[in-house]
């Protein structure tokens, strides 16, 4: 229990720097820190479904305790949540913010606009689940070594240097030196939103007005799903069991008159309506959810966007030069 505020403590103290980079490495420790709690919690339930077995009914969640003692991040969360450790938010909060942990881990995605907002809302939950962890019992040996940093946290005599009281205190001691503040986050993913709808508007406009034949943004945006569903193989084996036959280019054609696009119009417009709704959120919570959703379920379509207008702006560029006899 005490690597639990030694950790967070070092996390705060590299969130509080602001840049991105620190953000990065702070919301890698929070995550740490809860997922370290939730699994401890499942152990806990573990040994008291063990000594309970033979005088109590049977554990009712036998299947997600069995879960959560694996790896996986998610099922610790949910059986956190089904026991009741958790609430809805913070268990959802936890599971979005350890998807932003694994994208600046493994893949190196940067998240500079909203990285250090997150890292602190991230932090200010953490110490709220970190804290409500209730261990069976608090033990210590002579062996034991109190971490450096936990020791303003713990005032005890040295042979048991603290109790369940100072390791909730301390928790709530380092949410409130992280100061979170909801309405700058809530203000910075709105913003980062909105900015990734007015790119995707210029991209689309760029295909509208820019592309060697002239089509309207509803064909801007079918025409980019369609060559990419072309070069997949579930764009062609859609197109032969529908009675295709014909050449890539003519797959693109068929695809765009014959596939069921989940989104065959300029969709712009709903993205705006969708950003300003983000910004009236007064929830930290509520508003990470919409924003994540927004990026999660528009990736593919902005994807295909940018890289059309990419592609594009990348031959206007070459027959400029060229003009100029470069």
């Amino acid at each position: 229990m005490a690597g639990n505020p030694e950790q967070l403590d070092l996390a705060r103290e590299h969130i509080a720097l602001g840049d991105p980079n620190n953000a990065r490495f702070g919301l890698m420790l929070t995550d740490n820190a809860v997922e370290i709690t939730l699994h401890r919690v499942a152990k806990d339930y573990q040994v008291k479904v063990q000594h309970q077995a033979h005088y109590e009914p049977p554990f009712p969640h036998m299947a997600e305790l069995t879960k959560a003692l694996a790896q996986e991040f998610g099922p610790k969360v949910r059986f956190a949540k089904t026991i009741g450790m958790l609430s809805d938010d913070d268990a959802q909060t936890a599971i979005i913010c350890h998807s932003f942990r694994n994208e600046v881990y493994h893949v190196g995605a940067i998240h500079e606009e909203i990285l250090p907002n997150l890292a602190r809302f991230y932090f200010d939950r953490a110490c709220a689940i970190v804290g409500n962890y209730k261990g069976g019992f608090i033990g210590w040996s002579s062996r034991d070594v109190l971490p450096k940093r936990a020791e303003r946290f713990f005032t005890g005599h040295h042979l048991f240097p603290g109790n369940a009281d100072q390791y909730r205190q301390g928790c709530a001691k380092l949410a409130q030196e992280n100061a979170f503040d909801a309405q700058s986050l809530v203000s910075t993913l709105a913003k980062h939103m909105s900015d990734v709808v007015d790119d995707q508007d210029s991209s689309i406009d760029l295909m509208a007005t820019g592309a060697p034949t002239q089509m309207s943004r509803d064909q801007v945006v079918v025409y980019c799903q369609a060559w990419e569903l072309a070069f997949s193989g579930e764009g062609e084996e859609y197109a032969l069991k529908h009675g295709f036959s014909g050449s890539k280019f003519d797959l693109v054609e068929w695809l765009k008159a014959n596939y069921p696009f989940t989104i065959s119009k300029d969709p712009i417009p709903s993205w705006r309506q969708r950003a300003a709704g983000l910004s009236g959120e007064k929830a930290a919570a509520s508003a990470l959810n919409k924003y994540h959703q927004f990026m999660h379920q528009t990736e593919k379509l902005r994807e295909n966007l940018y890289e059309s207008a990419g592609q594009l702006q990348m031959e206007i560029d070459r027959q400029i030069d060229d003009m100029k006899g470069r």
